[in-house]
């Protein structure tokens, strides 16, 4: 697989390519579905495939290649592909190598592992357990190979592994729970936890009625605060700078965030993402994004770091710098702490479907979903339903009051896309409206 990325390096250059990046992916994950209490699909995967990114004469393309039969035929139509695009002016390369990599290698008992059914089992009884009637979810055990290869000198190996499970329990159709596990590293892989979890927040979550719209102190429950710092990662990318897609343009050096927000990228610290190099072989390291509410730096590849006179960052993803695992400092306050200092306020769960007004101002809605309560004095005296968090990204940031004093690494579909270490938050003066305005 090796020779096999840099065969495809080689092919880009004899036709004509000034740049070529091919990184060879062999998956080796495992699934496991499970639905009413119980395994439904088991699914496992053996697959090979490469990603491929070509400059010629300033026509960039890049692709997916999942057929390796013939590679010499794949590299031909590609670069008559970037002969018929347009040129990128911003274009301006990629990191010349070679790198030197830590050796880093997973978890041999979780490359070990060939079934996952008894994860599930855990994770269903602790829902259940909590009170839980019915349980659906996915467990994943992660596991691939990546062979690097770029025409700027980069060779590179990264064998990455890690496991998963999200869990759904429910009570009855409107009164829900979720839970996620996620780790490197099997001796902190705790199923039952997000079991547990799940069901408790289902069975406190009985007999929604239709929320009330206003101004809220928040609690932030570790999965929707996640969903929020992963959007800050997500438009810290120079890439989203550029391109209009974020409300931290012109804003470095600037305040964008409460003094207790301190939040950094990095790829090489263990976490479900955790990886050697950035797609052009870059070795992946911490970046402080938000450090004590001001914003230190766009996350950069070669290409965006020459355009903002200042270093990649490690970030180079295949078309643009991405976040590779988002990590929030924690606070000082325990978790009871927390919830004792709302006095009439909310206690969100999770969310979905988080849309944009306005990519430049940050003005932003996303769906609270699971429990919704609302709390006083600390404690749950309502569950609602039907309700839409409705602010600004900058803003919710900035009016952070407390961080709770231990991070949980969540990740869930397309709302924390990537691993967000987070703790629990305290948000004050949220703006909430019903969900059908």
């Amino acid at each position: 697989m090796e020779d096999l990325a840099g065969r495809i390096v080689k092919k880009a250059q004899q036709l004509g390519c000034q740049d070529a990046v091919a990184d060879l992916v062999v998956n080796r994950a495992f699934q496991i579905r499970f639905g009413r209490n119980e395994p439904v699909i088991s699914s496992r995967w053996r697959e090979s495939s490469a990603s491929v990114f070509l400059v010629y004469d300033k026509r960039v393309v890049a692709t997916d290649l999942k057929d390796l039969t013939d590679i010499d035929a794949s590299m031909d139509r590609l670069v008559k592909i970037a002969k018929a695009s347009q040129r990128n002016p911003e274009y301006a390369g990629i990191a010349k190598g070679p790198f030197r990599y830590g050796r880093v290698r997973p978890d041999p008992k979780v490359l070990a592992l060939s079934d996952g059914s008894n994860f599930v089992d855990a994770a269903v009884n602790g829902a259940m357990a909590q009170g839980a009637k019915e349980c659906a979810g996915s467990f994943w055990r992660y596991e691939d190979e990546h062979f690097l290869a770029t025409s700027n000198g980069v060779e590179g190996h990264d064998h990455r592994a890690g496991l998963y499970l999200s869990i759904r329990a429910m009570v009855s159709l409107e009164s829900s729970g979720h839970g996620i596990a996620c780790a490197s590293r099997l001796s902190q892989f705790d199923p039952e936890k997000a079991g547990r979890k799940a069901g408790r927040i289902a069975a406190l979550a009985k007999n929604p009625k239709g929320g009330t719209a206003g101004r809220y102190t928040v609690v932030f429950d570790p999965l929707i605060f996640g969903a929020l710092t992963d959007q800050v990662a997500g438009r810290a990318s120079a890439y989203s700078v550029l391109a209009g897609f974020s409300p931290f343009g012109k804003k470095v050096g600037k305040r964008v965030a409460s003094p207790a927000v301190t939040m950094w990228d990095d790829g090489s610290q263990e976490s479900l993402s955790r990886k050697k190099f950035d797609m052009e072989g870059v070795p992946t390291r911490r970046t402080a994004i938000i450090q004590k509410g001001i914003l230190k730096t766009y996350l950069h590849n070669t290409s965006t770091a020459k355009r903002f006179k200042t270093k990649t960052t490690g970030n180079a993803g295949l078309i643009s710098p991405d976040p590779h695992a988002v990590f929030v400092k924690p606070g000082d306050w325990s978790r009871d702490e927390i919830f004792s200092e709302v006095k009439d306020g909310l206690w969100l769960t999770n969310t979905w479907y988080t849309r944009y007004q306005s990519y430049v101002t940050g003005d932003l809605s996303t769906i609270p979903r699971d429990g919704i309560f609302r709390i006083r004095k600390g404690e749950v005296v309502e569950t609602w339903k039907d309700i839409r968090l409705t602010d600004n990204l900058i803003r919710l940031m900035k009016n952070v009051v407390a961080l709770g004093d231990a991070s949980e690494q969540m990740m869930w579909w397309g709302e924390v896309s990537i691993p967000n270490f987070v703790p629990y938050a305290l948000i004050k003066d949220v703006n909430i409206t019903r969900s059908a305005e």
